[in-house]
């Protein structure tokens, strides 16, 4: 069992052209080549990247981001924060969660929507941790894009190991994020269960 955060952000659907229809193009998020699953935060608990304006042309629309956190992870408890930066002003904001629980948490950031022109500058990404992880909790980033379909699925990047930018996985893709009241049926059955299983357990142990 993966006891890092898995993956935590990406992506976003881009139409290149606003009066071209086009398939959507991922704003993809990887390892960096000093970033690895301990490294990846500095002291501050904060992870940054940044999309070269020579590497897109026209604008650039970002809609949606997803984070990924891994079951019982040892970032849970941790609050997160997903934003964007252009010229040291903050551009859009995904708001803030606290992650944690018996499953590992899907969240959809469907905040503010902006477009970006690269002529303007460098794009950078910031993930805010708080409060900061302990060196060596780990952590790890990935891609998500949209179905050029639109039908609200997602197909998952692998963050890697070594490097690799975020290559395309062979994992199933990701479900709609169940409603919060899911979650909340979902927790109260797993606590009903867990109640009845040491009932069983005491009735059991008795003469």
């Amino acid at each position: 069992m993966r006891t890092f955060l898995i993956a935590a952000a990406a992506m976003a659907a881009m139409t290149l052209g606003a009066s071209q229809v086009q398939a959507a193009t991922v704003l993809n998020v990887g390892w960096t080549t000093d970033c690895g699953k301990s490294t990846c935060f500095d002291e501050n608990g904060q992870y940054r990247q940044t999309f070269s304006r020579g590497a897109f042309s026209g604008p650039v629309s970002i809609s949606q981001l997803l984070m990924d956190r891994g079951v019982l992870g040892t970032l849970d408890g941790k609050t997160f924060r997903l934003s964007f930066q252009l010229n040291d002003e903050e551009l859009g904001t995904w708001g803030q969660y606290n992650m944690g629980g018996i499953g590992g948490d899907q969240l959809w950031f469907g905040g503010e929507q902006f477009t970006w022109n690269p002529e303007d500058g460098d794009l950078v990404l910031v993930l805010q941790i708080t409060p900061p992880p302990k060196p060596g909790a780990g952590g790890g980033l990935g891609g998500f894009a949209l179905r050029e379909d639109g039908d609200g699925e997602s197909a998952p990047f692998d963050g890697g190991d070594e490097g690799d930018g975020g290559q395309p996985g062979g994992r199933e893709p990701v479900a709609a994020v169940p409603e919060p009241s899911t979650w909340a049926m979902m927790i109260i059955g797993f606590g009903l269960a867990g109640a009845l299983i040491r009932r069983r357990a005491v009735v059991l142990a008795q003469p």
